[in-house]
């Protein structure tokens, strides 16, 4: 789908770190939840038990982080055995998509051949997941902008469904960013028109410190499909519902 044509109204993913989170979130009104753990870490990889439990108690679809850690994005071949068996377990708990993002070793102000994307591994986890839709996460913010042209390539042949992100640079807010997520959705329209015939143009999920206060003016400049919220309030890592219902009635 491209950027402009967009012809419903945008999706409200929100991302929660226990159960009683995704219950408030459903119950709120969102589209659609990002189950995950340790709102400290960022989120990471959740118990399946957890998710087993929510597919009986919510009826929206649930996309599963899969992170064994909090260091960055480069995973070695210990950490990718544990994501793959996480993510078998977890579409074995009947989850509906997959959110991760795994990001090539580069050596900061070192020229690199390599890509930003570890392609290989991405791909298999993709292929892993099988028809449930794939999340490229907010590893993306750690990517420079000159890069994103190649990078939104290799995502979109990795067969990733979307990407989550602020618009870098990673740690920064959508709002903070808001000149660079449209510079990014240009970009994206650019590449739609690189890619082989029949690949998927992943869409643009905008996430970063989205709160009611502020997604009114991203919808207004980007006219994003998707936005991500973790609605929490008072630094805890509980849903606020009225935060959700807010989010809700603000993106049209």
């Amino acid at each position: 789908m491209s950027l402009h044509d967009r012809k419903s109204r945008p999706l409200l993913e929100i991302a929660c770190f226990n159960g009683t989170s995704a219950i408030s979130a459903a119950k709120g009104g969102a589209d659609r939840i990002e189950l995950c753990h340790d709102y400290t870490s960022g989120g990471l990889s959740p118990n399946p038990s957890v998710l087993s439990q929510l597919k009986s108690q919510v009826s929206i679809p649930i996309y599963v982080m899969i992170r064994p850690h909090s260091e960055g994005f480069v995973y070695d071949k210990e950490d990718f055995e544990t994501m793959k068996s996480t993510l078998v377990a977890m579409k074995n708990a009947g989850a509906d998509g997959f959110v991760f993002g795994i990001l090539n070793q580069r050596t900061p102000g070192v020229t690199s051949p390599n890509s930003w994307v570890d392609i290989e591994k991405n791909t298999e986890l993709v292929r892993l997941a099988g028809e449930k839709p794939c999340t490229f996460h907010r590893a993306f913010d750690c990517i420079p902008e000159q890069y994103w042209g190649a990078t939104l390539c290799e995502i979109a042949k990795c067969g990733f469904a979307s990407i989550l992100t602020s618009g870098g640079p990673s740690g920064n807010t959508a709002l903070e960013c808001i000149d660079e997520l449209v510079r990014l959705f240009q970009e994206l329209r650019r590449t739609e028109k690189c890619l082989p015939v029949g690949t998927v143009v992943p869409e643009i999920i905008v996430g970063g410190g989205v709160r009611s206060s502020n997604v009114r003016l991203l919808n207004e400049r980007t006219s994003a499909p998707v936005f991500h919220s973790s609605a929490l309030v008072n630094q805890t890592d509980e849903v606020d519902i009225h935060e959700v219902k807010k989010l809700r009635e603000l993106i049209v």
